[in-house]
């Protein structure tokens, strides 16, 4: 699964496979009922809620059991893309849902553009068991004049990933990134980089020691430090064997051959293991290691906003939060969740380290982009 910097997954294979269901979802439900702003199909029974989000969470494994935990009925819309859950809720569609869960970092768009609920905070009890580092980044991301308005739920991580009967057991570094040898490897034509500007130029500047930019609420880079990450770039270029962009794609070039290390996610390895393949290794660089977390929200239009905060508790439970990791591949916010899982799933998916979570860059919001989109035209053409 591939994370773009505007929050869109490129499709893969197995079960983490991005698809879309023709489903017409909450638009369908708001005017069925005729109401303006009427969000949720309160029936004699079970009311219904509208969620927005990725596929996984549309899986029967979970769907149900939360169904008959919460007592509602969940009406999935699937997407593929963040951007896109904003720009719908934006364009006045928030009115037509109950639940988004896209990246974080569009988490404050929607804050900003006054579209959210505030956490309930009596309600989603699961959120004190998750990681520190996840509290961390909604405290900051997330919170307005003391409220919290998202809760993260999964996440998953970049670095780069080498084939391990070629290349020995090292440190992880960028540098294996940016030379023409590492430990006595040849490199020359067997690197791969990602086919996207932030990514790509993200690891660059963290080889170039430009971790203090990722650190406030947006990245930063000088003009100065683009140019740097742009020469730094071109510089490497006879060292590729190319850029990717598809996971299918990347997994299909490493099985084959045509690298030897390339920079990815690590959905990508995981699910090569899963397939069978015991020789990738999956490196998260001692500089710092791009990470994206699902984060979910509550629509101010709702009408049913504690249902919706208890479906979200849900999904950070330990027994869903796990059903969740096996679905999709990625762990979940709650390390409580290995309880769930068998040791071979733990591996996988289950509960991280907390130490390695404290090299980890959340994606954030990017200071004069335009100017990373220019350089990075440079590059691929230079």
């Amino acid at each position: 699964m591939t994370r773009n910097s505007d929050g869109s997954r490129t499709e893969t294979s197995g079960n983490s496979r991005r698809t879309f269901l023709k489903a017409g979802g909450a638009a369908g439900a708001a005017s069925l009922v005729g109401l303006t702003g009427y969000v949720g199909e309160v029936t004699a029974q079970n009311p219904t809620l509208n969620v927005l989000t990725w596929e996984e969470y549309g899986d029967e494994q979970l769907l149900g059991p939360i169904q008959d935990e919460t007592g509602v009925n969940l009406k999935i819309t699937k997407s593929t893309s963040s951007a896109k859950m904003f720009s719908s809720w934006n364009a006045g569609q928030y009115q037509q849902y109950d639940i988004a869960i896209p990246n974080n970092n569009y988490v404050p768009k929607m804050m900003n553009a006054d579209l959210l609920a505030p956490v309930n905070e009596d309600v989603v009890t699961n959120q004190s068991n998750i990681y520190d580092t996840f509290q961390g980044f909604a405290d900051s991301q997330f919170t307005k004049n003391g409220q919290r308005y998202g809760v993260p739920i999964r996440f998953g991580w970049y670095g780069y990933s080498y084939d391990s009967r070629e290349i020995p057991e090292h440190e992880p570094t960028y540098e294996i990134l940016f030379g023409d040898e590492f430990e006595g490897v040849d490199l020359s034509g067997e690197i791969i980089m990602y086919d996207n500007h932030f990514k790509a130029m993200s690891g660059a500047a963290l080889h170039l020691g430009m971790r203090d930019a990722f650190e406030g609420q947006r990245v930063t880079l000088s003009e100065d430090q683009i140019q740097e990450v742009k020469q730094t770039m071109i510089d490497q270029k006879p060292l590729l064997q190319g850029y990717i962009a598809a996971d299918p794609t990347y997994i299909k070039s490493f099985r084959q051959g045509n690298f030897l290390v390339g920079q990815s996610g690590r959905n990508e390895i995981v699910e090569m293991w899963d397939n069978g393949d015991d020789w990738p290794e999956m490196a998260v660089p001692k500089e710092g290691a791009l990470a994206w977390f699902e984060s979910a929200v509550v629509s101010k239009a709702s009408s049913n906003k504690e249902k919706a905060w208890e479906v979200i508790n849900e999904y950070i439970s330990p027994k869903r939060g796990a059903t969740l990791a096996k679905v999709g591949y990625s762990p979940s916010v709650n390390p409580a969740t290995q309880e769930f899982l068998t040791d071979e799933q733990n591996e996988l998916y289950g509960a991280v380290d907390p130490a390695k979570l404290e090299s980890f860059i959340p994606f954030k919001a990017v200071e004069n982009e335009r100017s990373w989109i220019e350089a990075w035209e440079e590059i691929k053409v230079a």
